[in-house]
């Protein structure tokens, strides 16, 4: 053999071995932080949103049937999903994503685990709270009453005397409740510590999705400009309702004061849904014919009589539970339901976070809208037949206007309040209440006024939710009508414009929906204007424009330390789902 020959079979097997050999390994980066986090949040809020699916459908039965349902028991083996450190997860996973929509939807699943954090660690508070005002009662006249009944009582109370001795009588039951409300108030410090935020305020401040201080800035501006206007409507009121003078009512006259008698005999028994359906109609919808919306008009004898919308899914099942009920306070809840029950029907976000999560000012000002139908002249003309008499027409709108005014002093008052006591320790909070409560009144503060200083308060500034939305409900009306005429709820056009309003479902904040308006920002002064003119007293309005912008989120934390950022959802009682 030639002894080249095993040269040449060397290099022919080198050769075919090197055609056929194997390429080298992909070398599979590890993930990165964001897309293992991206994971884990996924699986979070897929896992609270079944959560709060099943929750929601149990709290229907209870509300339309009267069943026996145990909400506490849907947390059985999910004690760690609504933790620190999940909530921690969230955090981290929002300073690392740089898409603006990402942050949006990251920022209100964590608002919704802060909020059920809390209702957890605050169960056995709220509980105390709920159980001992449920048994808390008065001794009026040698006769038992609830404290629960009290503003009823009230307000059905004709003689002015009796009215004061039901109102003092329920300060020693709220002297037990403050003690409660005390130890409830000492916890929920701790907890916002613990959740990693330097202040109430700044955990109040993501909650709200708003700069507080600005807001504060607004709510002292409205207080000056409706001062005096708010005395004389007040003066004339008092005079016509009771019979007295403003100067010598005080807040135990309140709840008689803003009866609506004038209109009762409008709304009679069973009508209510059929006005808000054919107000709806005019819009080109039809609520029977929304396959996503299930209306319950059941006359159960165990339902709540009380309206409630409930979006047990976003957008696919929708509810409204209605029980025939008479008179004008009925007839405004079914019609704020409508606006809650519209908003979600119509929405086509599909993203759980982005469709029912996140702050509620923008889902209240479509409530808002409805409800403030009630208060439109035109839309009492072909509803209230009742109220074809001028007289009694301009008396009713005059008394639901100043009640109006009266809601939007008090909330901007109650946001003052919140705000001083948490930034100052030194401040006796009793004499805190007095001075800017009877600012905002307009009437002094009696020692049982005062006791109330603690009932009165609220979780982190939620009247800065209503305070905004008001307003916004009232250039959305104002933009209604000068695009669709007075009668805006005739036009199919404005029912069009609507929905693709509420179909960006609760993504959008205060000032974008203002933007989408054709307006920047939050203005007062155009429902101000409007209860000017109802109300014939002349309001110097030079209110500044409220953006609305929330603080920016903070800088990046590492992943082993406590965020300093916080949720945008109002808290919610563990024991049971907040409804709309």
């Amino acid at each position: 053999m030639s002894p080249r020959i095993p040269s040449l079979l060397a290099a022919a097997v080198c050769l075919l071995s090197a055609c056929h050999k194997a390429p080298p390994p992909v070398v599979v980066p590890p993930p990165s932080e964001e897309e293992q986090l991206t994971g884990e949040v996924n699986a979070l809020s897929a896992e609270a949103a079944l959560l709060l699916e099943e929750q929601h459908r149990l709290v229907w039965d209870y509300w339309t049937e009267g069943k026996a349902v145990d909400i506490a028991a849907t947390y059985s083996g999910k004690q760690a999903l609504f933790s620190l450190e999940n909530l921690r997860r969230i955090d981290r996973l929002r300073h690392l994503t740089k898409d603006p929509r990402e942050l949006r939807a990251l920022t209100a699943l964590h608002g919704h685990f802060a909020g059920e954090f809390l209702a957890r660690e605050l169960a056995e508070h709220n509980d105390a709270t709920a159980n001992l005002e449920a048994s808390l009662k008065l001794s009026v006249d040698g006769r038992e009453v609830r404290y629960h009944d009290l503003e009823r009582l009230l307000a059905n109370e004709r003689s002015a005397l009796k009215r004061k001795a039901l109102y003092a009588a329920a300060t020693p039951a709220l002297t037990r409740l403050n003690q409660t409300l005390l130890r409830r108030e000492a916890k929920t410090g701790e907890l916002v510590k613990q959740m990693g935020f330097e202040s109430y305020e700044a955990f109040g401040s993501e909650l709200r999705q708003a700069d507080l201080e600005r807001l504060a800035q607004l709510a002292e501006e409205v207080l000056q400009a409706t001062q005096e206007p708010y005395r004389l409507v007040m003066e004339r009121l008092s005079q016509r309702e009771l019979g007295l003078p403003f100067a010598q009512i005080s807040r135990a006259d309140i709840p008689r004061l803003f009866r609506s008698r004038e209109v009762e005999d409008a709304f009679p028994k069973g009508e209510s849904l059929a006005k808000a359906q054919a107000t709806v109609a005019g819009l080109g919808i039809d609520l029977n014919a929304l396959p996503n919306v299930k209306v319950d008009a059941r006359d159960l004898p165990r339902k709540n009589p009380r309206p409630l919308a409930m979006a047990v899914k976003v957008p696919s099942d929708v509810r409204l539970s209605f029980k025939p009920g008479t008179g004008v306070l009925h007839q405004g809840r079914v019609l704020h339901e409508v606006g809650h029950l519209l908003h979600t029907a119509f929405t086509q976000e599909q993203r759980f976070e982005l469709a029912r999560l996140g702050n509620p000012t923008v889902g209240e000002a479509f409530s808002a809208l409805f409800e403030d139908l009630l208060e439109d002249p035109v839309w009492l003309e072909e509803n209230a037949g009742v109220l074809g008499d001028a007289d009694k027409r301009a008396q009713y709108l005059a008394a639901s206007s100043a009640h109006k005014l009266y809601l939007i002093r008090h909330a901007a008052g109650r946001l003052l309040y919140q705000l001083e006591l948490h930034r100052r320790t030194d401040v006796d909070p009793r004499e805190l209440y007095r001075a800017l409560m009877a600012r905002t009144g307009a009437m002094p503060m009696t020692g049982d006024d005062v006791e109330r200083y603690l009932v009165d308060q609220e979780d982190f500034y939620q009247s800065a939710d209503s305070f905004r939305a008001w307003f916004l409900a009232g250039q959305l009306q104002g933009q209604l009508k000068a695009r669709f005429g007075p009668a805006w709820w005739h036009a199919p056009e404005a029912g069009a414009f609507l929905k693709e309003l509420w179909a960006r479902g609760t993504a959008p904040s205060a000032r974008e929906l203002t933007q989408a308006l054709g307006e920047n920002g939050l203005a007062p002064d155009v429902l101000l204007l409007r209860l000017s003119t109802t109300l014939q007293v002349p309001m110097k309005l030079d209110l500044r424009r409220l953006d609305d912008t929330p603080a920016p989120p903070p800088a990046p934390a590492s992943p082993a330390t406590t965020p300093t950022s916080g949720p945008q959802q109002m808290p919610r009682a563990q024991a049971a789902p907040l409804p709309s």
